[in-house]
C-alpha cells in the first residue's frame, strides 16, 4: 500500500546520518542535512540552502517522523535517522574536513 507523502512537501526537514562507532559502548557519530522536502513520484528528497539533493532510501520513508523538539533536530517540523556505514567518513563543521 501507498503511503500519501504529500504532506510533507515544502516542509522543513532534517536527515540524521547516524554512524555506529562503538555498539558496546553506544558511542555514534551524527550529522545533519537540513533543508526543505520534495515529494515527487513517491520519493522525499531534502534539498539545502546550497541546492544539494538527498533522495531518502525507499527503506527509510516509514520511518519519517514529527519533529520531537530535540536541539539536533533544530526548526525542522520533520526527520529521519538514516543509518550509514562505519567506512563513510561524516564530515564534522568543527573540524578542518581536509585533515
Amino acid at each position: 500500500m501507498a503511503v500519501n507523502l504529500n504532506h510533507l512537501e515544502g516542509r522543513k526537514f532534517c536527515v540524521v546520518f547516524v554512524k555506529v562507532l562503538d555498539p558496546t559502548a553506544n558511542k555514534v557519530q551524527l550529522q545533519c542535512l537540513r533543508g526543505r522536502a520534495s515529494v515527487d513520484r513517491g520519493k522525499v528528497s531534502v534539498i539545502d540552502k546550497n541546492g544539494a539533493t538527498f533522495t531518502i532510501p525507499s527503506i527509510s520513508v516509514a520511518n519519517i517522523l514529527p519533529s520531537d523538539g530535540t536541539q539536533l533536530l533544530q526548526d525542522a517540523e520533520y526527520f529521519v535517522l538514516i543509518k550509514v556505514d562505519e567506512n563513510i567518513e561524516l564530515f564534522n563543521r568543527n573540524q578542518d574536513p581536509y585533515l
